[in-house]
């Protein structure tokens, strides 16, 4: 399996020998590029077109963010998108029931996924049965949802009441959730959400780039965010089962410590050098892992294609039926 190469140091990353090296003050790293599946890079790198030819070659997306987090920009490698694919992509958006379709498939999931993370809670004795029944309310509501409002509107609900949930399975624990902040995140339990789900959605738009779909063309955020708005769609289907997982995991068997952050003067909080390496293997971990899926194993980075794959293959209408991943442990 390819791997996803995390750069953390500053330097130069150079084509030698028909692979890469990052050469920097310490000592030159070499990047097999054969193994390599994306890089993610959170440090100053400078690299020329002779780079860029190289992993426009071997189909190697590279990801730029800074040191908090944030997303900054992409290469791509060079894509033959299908304009036929466009046109559907453009026809299903434009289509109220098309786009009202594809719309309630993700929230469905999405709202399905955060109902298994507190139903796997609540067998670790958490009392959720609340939560749940105000979930379970919202997805029975989901097949008669008839406009593009109602749908925003039950996402927000569901949204506010999944994220409830954090302080019932933190009490007692070091670091509380409190409530959801961002841009910038104003807690450790926020900043690790903030930090994960900016992994996620570059995981995803890689996996874009190289899918048959735009990232452009979204159903439900539709270029409210950015113009690569698709990611989000299917990023609220894995964000549950994904990264707040993960976060209540790395928080509820002590591997993340208030050593690990750092506040600035206005209270922004953000992982600092140690704590980001940490949350970034555990990710790595994640994604690297397997589980059953459709009677086979799949890793949870082969997931994520196979489910672009899913939303492709109904666009492109060699499908009529969309149903994404709904996780069940």
């Amino acid at each position: 399996m390819k791997k996803v190469v995390y750069l953390y140091k500053s330097g130069n990353l150079k084509r030698k020998d028909n692979s890469l090296v990052l050469e920097s003050k310490d000592k030159d790293d070499y990047i097999p590029i054969e193994q390599v599946d994306m890089i993610i890079c959170f440090s100053e790198v400078s690299l020329n077109k002779r780079v860029l030819a190289l992993l426009n070659k071997y189909e190697v997306s590279i990801l730029f963010y800074n040191f908090y987090g944030n997303y900054i920009g992409r290469y791509a490698p060079k894509d033959y998108k299908d304009g036929r694919v466009l046109v559907n992509q453009v026809n299903k958006y434009r289509d109220e029931s098309q786009r009202l379709y594809i719309s309630k498939s993700i929230l469905k999931a999405s709202i399905k996924n955060m109902l298994s993370v507190l139903k796997y809670y609540r067998k670790k004795g958490k009392n959720l049965d609340e939560l749940i029944k105000k979930l379970e309310d919202s997805v029975e509501m989901v097949p008669d949802i008839e406009t593009m409002n109602e749908l925003m509107l039950i996402e927000a609900n569901a949204k506010q009441t999944y994220y409830k949930m954090f302080d019932v399975v933190l009490e007692n624990e070091t670091f509380k959730f409190q409530k959801r902040t961002k841009n910038p995140p104003q807690n450790e339990v926020n900043t690790m959400l903030s930090y994960g789900y900016a992994l996620l959605y570059g995981i995803i738009l890689s996996i874009l780039d190289r899918s048959s779909l735009f990232p452009q063309i979204s159903f439900i955020h539709s270029l409210s965010k950015n113009s690569d708005s698709l990611q989000y769609d299917l990023a609220d289907i894995f964000k549950p089962v994904y990264i707040d997982r993960m976060v209540l995991r790395l928080i509820r068997k002590k591997q993340i410590k208030q050593s690990h952050f750092e506040y600035k003067p206005d209270g922004r909080c953000y992982l600092n050098k140690e704590g980001t390496k940490l949350f970034i293997e555990e990710f790595n971990n994640l994604l690297q892992s397997t589980i059953i899926y459709s009677s086979r194993n799949y890793s949870y980075r082969s997931i994520l294609s196979k489910e672009v794959h899913r939303l492709s293959e109904y666009i492109k209408d060699k499908s009529c039926i969309l149903d994404f991943l709904v996780m069940k442990w």
